[in-house]
């Protein structure tokens, strides 16, 4: 029989767990909130014999994560994926006090402060962010652009093994915390001073022309290529399913925008590849 896809979905609570089974069932999978761990047993004994569920997704708190990955990487046919969400924890402690939402940790009185429930797990989240197959800082993604993220991951019928994720940021928005490699463009020419750019992206062809057809963009490409074909083929060789690679100019407009097409465009060809322009307007 074929497996299952199960995603486990954990993280920090306040990270967008919600959000994230939203796209989920937008994507068609049944999704399942907090499913008691006690009663996995009997769950994955009623997919063996029920061929109607064949997408799963799965929000798991912290506590139970541990025991739900390993319980369910034990069912010969189930296929796990563990997506773990992670957010800074000012914009955590923001998005309660707008909420005005409990924490679950101060709800089990394991904490008796916000700051305390939100450090306490961290200490959980630490082992099991480790354990995850992809990792997504939602610090600074809007609701759509994180749907989308999960989206081009997951809207498939089988897991590829290994995938690239390329997005482009402003460094004046922060960097992406869950890039694995990170590219700063800064040095290139800037489009924002030439005033029929300004107001346009690298999405655009009269940007994305303009970037890349400079000698010193020529340059960079071909050695960020030359990096980039011997990162890549590594990481596939040793294992890891997905690599998450950052490309960062002031604003998040124009250069990084272009410089992603780019490499997207070229890794494509090769590997399962998506984008994701986390800043540009459009």
């Amino acid at each position: 029989m074929d497996k299952i896809e199960i995603v486990i979905v954990t993280g920090m609570s306040g990270a967008g767990k919600t959000t994230a089974m939203a796209a989920f069932e937008n994507m068609a999978y049944c999704c399942i909130d907090n499913y008691p761990i006690a009663l996995l047993g009997v769950f994955s004994e009623f997919l063996k014999d029920n061929t109607n569920y064949q997408r799963i997704a799965m929000a798991v708190s912290l506590a139970d994560a541990p025991k739900a990955i390993r319980f369910l990487n034990n069912v010969d046919w189930l296929n796990v994926s563990v997506v773990f969400l992670d957010c800074d924890d000012n914009i955590i402690l923001k998005r309660y006090k707008e909420t005005r939402r409990t924490h679950p940790i101060l709800i089990s009185n394991k904490a008796s402060t916000l700051v305390e429930a939100i450090e306490y797990e961290r200490k959980l989240a630490r082992p099991i962010s480790k354990e995850a197959n992809m990792v997504i800082d939602t610090t600074h993604l809007k609701g759509n652009k994180f749907q989308q993220l999960l989206e081009n991951q997951f809207n498939h019928q089988s897991i590829d093994p290994f995938r690239i994720s390329f997005v482009s940021f402003g460094y004046k928005h922060g960097i992406p915390k869950d890039a694995d490699l990170l590219f700063d463009v800064r040095f290139l020419p800037n489009p924002f001073y030439i005033e029929e750019l300004r107001n346009l992206t690298g999405n655009d062809k009269e940007v994305y022309d303009y970037v890349i057809d400079k000698p010193e963009t020529q340059v960079f490409i071909q050695k960020m290529t030359n990096l980039l074909d011997y990162l890549l083929e590594e990481y596939d060789k040793e294992g890891k399913t997905h690599v998450v690679i950052g490309i960062g100019c002031t604003g998040g407009q124009h250069r990084s925008v272009s410089l992603t097409n780019y490499f997207a465009d070229h890794y494509s060809q090769k590997y399962h590849v998506h984008r994701l322009h986390r800043d540009a307007v459009h």
